[in-house]
């Protein structure tokens, strides 16, 4: 029976990481694991790394997900509860439940007679820690609760290098570091790779990435673009905010970027109108958000645009859309598309 419940001082994410490298490596799996954290492109990664050791693509008798409209934790208990047929494993995948920001851990008791064989495995988009619900998974021997959050910067760095460095490209040592400034502290890995990839094909013929390379394709103007659309869907202006889009698909931007860097607009917009509902001046935000004086006039404008209340449906919205793509509900361009045009509307 494999066993992550040792405790370290290591980031949860490096923890997390190794904990299913170690699994699949020797074989031995939890019954139960909880995939969660606010780095999306990390739990991701990891249910496929579980999915791909544990089951065939294209085994689905012995395959079952759920989703938060199909969740029913009674029929999840029930399906791990079967032994699989003409297989190694059965495989129940339930993702975005909500069960964990809830206080019932009854189920816990089935799980002890949930075989050997059969995993089933949570991905959620958040969890409350203080429930039962994953205060007393965390504690059960029969599962792994494995939280995925932002990896420290060593860790980037050398995730960056591995991208960047694909096919024998050569990369300058003080490129990682460059690349990673370039994108602020509120990046993700979805960002990162889509951007990472395109720095890559960009210096392809050459064989080489420089620091200029970074400051050219990687610089702030994709983020300046995306304000300027923010700015013009508070306005409801339709065809200004419609020809930047275009701009930035025109110059290769990914759609994933493009609800990422709107994503990172709005829980700035979040915070300025949170500032000025409690009467913070100018000044005062732009210390707070760590932005020129000129520039946070501008984000308060289009903040004031907006209810708190509208603001965080947006935000809502386009984790929605993030969501909508990593299961596959949407492809890439349509969810940003239609999280565009879903904007305007409201």
């Amino acid at each position: 029976m494999a066993n992550s419940k040792k405790k370290t001082n290591e980031n949860p994410t490096n923890r997390s990481m190794a904990t299913v490298k170690s699994h699949i490596k020797e074989g031995q799996f939890s019954r139960l694991y909880l995939l969660f954290g606010d780095e999306p492109y990390l739990v991701n990664q990891y249910k496929h790394a579980l999915l791909e050791a544990l089951i065939s693509p294209d085994d689905t008798m012995n395959f079952t997900t759920y989703n938060k409209d199909s969740f029913d934790i009674n029929a999840v208990m029930n399906d791990a509860l079967t032994m699989p047929f003409l297989s190694e494993h059965r495989v129940v995948l339930v993702e975005d439940s909500g069960f964990f920001d809830l206080s019932d851990s009854d189920y816990l008791s089935s799980l002890p007679q949930v075989p050997d064989t059969n995993v089933i495995i949570f991905c959620e988009k958040s969890v409350t820690k203080n429930k039962k619900a994953y205060l007393h998974t965390n504690k059960n021997e029969l599962a792994s609760c494995l939280e995925f959050n932002t990896p420290d910067m060593q860790t980037l760095n050398k995730w960056i290098i591995g991208i960047l460095s694909e096919g024998d490209m050569k990369v300058r040592a003080t490129v990682p570091d460059r690349f990673l400034d370039a994108y602020g502290e509120e990046r993700n890995m979805y960002l990162l790779k889509n951007e990472a990839t395109k720095l890559h094909d960009y210096c392809l013929e050459k064989g080489t990435i420089l620091d200029e390379d970074v400051d050219m394709l990687c610089s702030n103007s994709v983020e300046d673009k995306i304000f300027d659309m923010c700015k013009y869907i508070s306005q409801k202006k339709s065809a200004q905010a419609l020809q930047i889009y275009n701009d930035l698909c025109s110059i290769k931007t990914q759609p994933m970027t493009i609800i990422s860097l709107i994503t990172w607009k709005y829980n700035q917009l979040s915070q300025v109108k949170q500032l000025l509902n409690e009467g913070a001046n100018v000044g005062t935000i732009a210390s707070k958000i760590k932005l020129s004086p000129s520039f946070t006039r501008d984000i308060i404008n289009t903040a004031k645009n907006y209810s708190q209340k509208e603001i965080l449906s947006a935000i809502d919205l386009c984790y929605d859309m993030r969501l909508a793509i990593t299961s596959g509900r949407l492809l890439d361009y349509n969810a940003s598309e239609k999280l565009i045009v879903t904007l305007l509307k409201r």
